[in-house]
């Protein structure tokens, strides 16, 4: 198997667990410049009257906010993830900013995103693959973005109760350190746990499919993206511009 960015480690890591936490995918530097703007976005989008959810901070559709996010919504690491875990035919569906305050309970009970799954040849295909870039620590009880391991190959009449809440039996949590990727494929049930910490849970998340998928409704990039002659056609792939390319070029 030829892996472009995993290891054949993580690689069946991945195969096993669902989900799959990469250290240290984001510097110093790079950390400090998303999380400035980050609250610029913010605060901008809340200046312009829009009203956030009650439990949590969010921007949907972020690469609308500039080019810091569509240049990690490319990030040539996580390209070369994604084709480690899709084949060479993707597109983005769904991009947010989320920021989640101390004392805020879970804006996501237990839950899949998906229940199909596919196979290409002998290689399984996610339905989705969701990103989460977290920009801050996050302590254990911090909110944690939490899985149940395994649960990927397990029919829906086999998942526990969506009840069990911070006491899933034999859940993870990702209670992970500030320049890490979380990624997991939307058949992986899973939860964000109620943040009892002093600290904002911030994450910028980026949600991918396979290449016929289109991007979910309310999330379509605007003319102004999808017109951009700089575009190259790896980002054209992504923004759903240009629909079956002969894939493998656009990495190059």
């Amino acid at each position: 198997m030829k892996l472009h960015a995993l290891t054949m480690e993580q690689m069946l890591a991945w195969e096993r667990d669902g989900y799959l936490a990469i250290e240290d995918f984001l510097n110093p530097e790079e950390l400090s410049v998303y999380n400035a703007a980050m609250d610029q976005t913010l605060a901008d989008y809340k200046a312009k009257g829009n009203v956030m959810p009650p439990n949590i901070d969010q921007v949907s559709g972020v690469i609308e906010h500039g080019e810091l996010y569509l240049q990690l919504m490319e990030h040539p690491r996580m390209m070369g993830v994604m084709r480690d875990v899709f084949g060479d035919a993707f597109t983005m569906i769904d991009n947010e900013l989320f920021i989640k305050h101390p004392g805020q309970v879970t804006h996501a009970s237990w839950h899949r995103d998906t229940t199909t799954t596919m196979h290409l040849g002998k290689k399984r295909v996610p339905f989705m693959v969701k990103v989460f870039y977290f920009m801050a620590d996050v302590p254990y009880d911090g909110g944690c973005l939490s899985f149940l391991p395994g649960s990927r190959h397990m029919p829906d009449e086999l998942l526990p109760s969506s009840d069990h809440g911070e006491q899933m039996p034999g859940h993870v949590r990702m209670n992970v350190k500030a320049g890490t990727a979380v990624l997991f494929d939307g058949a992986t049930y899973h939860a964000a746990m109620d943040n009892k910490s002093n600290q904002q849970r911030r994450s910028l998340i980026y949600n991918y499919g396979p290449l016929f998928l289109r991007t979910w409704p309310g999330y379509e990039p605007s003319q102004r993206l999808l017109e951009n002659q700089a575009n190259t056609p790896l980002r054209n792939m992504l923004l759903g511009a240009s629909p079956w390319p002969n894939a493998p070029h656009v990495f190059q």
